[in-house]
């Protein structure tokens, strides 16, 4: 047997239930995009950050390897250190990375620690200055600097 209809018996939205809904959901989007786009944002910003560090994490392992060697820190920037540092740090937007020590007569071991960086990307300049990363530049009088690229 079919079971008839009465009139009133209807189970779906009406309009009115349809645009309050999307309604909801309007005001939601525009909460929360623009605050999904402030994340984006200073996860951009985090990333030169990231790329500085590679760079000095692989400069320093260059380093280190130089004073293993006995080499002479006045080496880093030439062939084959400069290409070493790049191709371990694996950053290829990096336009120009310059890295630098604290020259000591005491303590040998000290001069191979990297205590300066400067590394720029793209539009951006971020410099470490021997405890943390910084977006205006330190004094380098205190540093010998080299060119790595």
């Amino acid at each position: 047997m079919m079971k008839r209809l009465k009139k009133g018996d209807n189970k779906g939205f009406t309009l009115v239930e349809l645009i309050v809904v999307l309604v909801i959901l309007a005001i939601l989007a525009a909460i929360l995009v623009p605050a999904l786009l402030g994340y984006i944002d200073r996860a951009k910003g985090q990333q030169i950050v990231l790329n500085a560090r590679s760079c000095y994490t692989s400069a320093q392992a260059e380093m280190s390897s130089m004073y293993g060697k006995n080499q002479p820190i006045s080496d880093i920037d030439d062939a084959p250190h400069p290409k070493t540092i790049l191709d371990t740090a694996d950053v290829p937007d990096c336009q120009a990375l310059k890295v630098g020590v604290k020259p000591s007569a005491t303590d040998k071991h000290a001069e191979y620690k990297v205590a300066y960086v400067e590394y720029k990307e793209k539009d951006q300049t971020i410099y470490f200055d021997g405890t943390s990363w910084v977006e205006t530049a330190p004094s380098v009088s205190a540093f010998s600097v080299y060119t790595i690229k």
